[in-house]
Parts: C-alpha cells; sequence; structure tokens
C-alpha cells in the first residue's frame, strides 16, 4: 500500500493541552489504554479537516445535495428511494466541491476510497529518499502535531530547493497541476518535493498535524 499522510484535526479552542495529551498517549504505544475512549474523547475536542477546507457537507449545501443527487441517479439498480439516499448522505462532506488548496493535493491515493482527498501520497516522498536525506525520511512515517509537521515541511522545502536549482527545474516551485510535466523527470521530482511541503505547510499553520498511515 505505501505512505499516504492525512490531516488530523485542531485543537477546538481551550482544549489544545489536553489535545496534545491525548495525542501522545494514541501514538506512544502504550498497550494498556484504553485507545477507543481516548479516541473519541480526542475526536471530540477538535476540528476537522474537513471543516478547515470548507468542504461543502449534504444537507447543509446546496451545491452539495445537487452533488448527491447526481450520485443517486448513477447507481443502475437502486435498493432506496432517492430521498432515503439523501438522508443516509446528510453531513457528508464533498470535498470535490472544496476551493482549490494545497492541503488537497494533485498528489493523493484519496480517488482509491482508502484515505480522503486531502490526503498526500508520501510514498512518493520515500522513493526520493536519496534526495531528502536519512534523517527526514525517517520523519516521513511519524505521527506529528502541527509544529513539528511544520519543521518537516521547511525540511522537504530545503531539500527541494536544494534539487531544483541542482538540476535546473526551479521553475517549478509553485505549479500547482502534473499538466505538462514530464513523468520521472527531474521536474516530476522537485514538483512532487515542492508540493508536499506546501502540503505540510497549509495544515501546520492551520494548527493541524498529520497521521503517517501505511
Amino acid at each position: 500500500m505505501g505512505l499516504d499522510w492525512n490531516p488530523i484535526g485542531r485543537p477546538k479552542a481551550g482544549c489544545k493541552d489536553e489535545f496534545e495529551r491525548i495525542f501522545s498517549l494514541l501514538v506512544g504505544g502504550d498497550a494498556s489504554i484504553d485507545k477507543e475512549q481516548l479516541t473519541n474523547q480526542w475526536l471530540g475536542i477538535q476540528v476537522s479537516p474537513f471543516e478547515t477546507i470548507k468542504a461543502p457537507q449534504v444537507g447543509f449545501d446546496p451545491g452539495a445535495d445537487a452533488w448527491a443527487r447526481d450520485r443517486y441517479r448513477t447507481i443502475q439498480h437502486p435498493t432506496t428511494s432517492e430521498a432515503e439516499f439523501m438522508r443516509s448522505m446528510e453531513g457528508y462532506y464533498v470535498i470535490e466541491l472544496a476551493a482549490p488548496c494545497d492541503g488537497i493535493p494533485v498528489y493523493s491515493n484519496g480517488a482509491f476510497g482508502y484515505v480522503e482527498l486531502y490526503s498526500f501520497r508520501a510514498q512518493f516522498l520515500v522513493e526520493h529518499c536519496g534526495i531528502l536525506g536519512d534523517d527526514v525520511t525517517a520523519g516521513l512515517y511519524k505521527s506529528c502535531l502541527a509544529r513539528d509537521l511544520g519543521v518537516l515541511g521547511e525540511r522537504i522545502r530545503d531539500a527541494a530547493t536544494s534539487y531544483a536549482q541542482r538540476e535546473k527545474v526551479s521553475h517549478v516551485e509553485h505549479v500547482k497541476t502534473v499538466d505538462g510535466i514530464e513523468p520521472e523527470s527531474p521536474e516530476s521530482t522537485a514538483h512532487i518535493l515542492f508540493s508536499a511541503a506546501r502540503w505540510c505547510e497549509y495544515w501546520a499553520r492551520r494548527e493541524h498535524g498529520m497521521d503517517a498511515y501505511w
């Protein structure tokens, strides 16, 4: 499956210390904790990434409702009515309708369904570990809070800048799409690195950390 990054929620106002305490317990590997109870408690004191990117919700946004109805009409043999389907979809966040941003990357396995579209396909970075170095590569696999995600983004950006200058492909730094970029070229490598740095910076600046999933 490889490595994917998912943004975690950010702490609600007044909950930062408790949020970080529970996060440390959840990633600490202590088998004696009640992980399910702690996870539920942790989720209750955070703002989800969906809210940060302002993804429209079915049942609350006309655009999301229209998206859900279109989805229902693609079902060849529906077993429920459209009204029942809409009720079952209420609250669903439609990332596809959110405004483009660096937190919704072009490099994502979200289309495969096991992660969201706001996830970053960090396995692409693992494949360029020689550029990143051992320390940064090790950090790719570590779930972290916002401050450490920001540091990781800085280190990836430094590596990307050095590589792009060396390969004379610095022009891809601010390119947001893969249009016209040849796969497995120096341009592509630099584009992946810069995209990862922007993803880290986007979420870290908004107080979201990262869950490393593989």
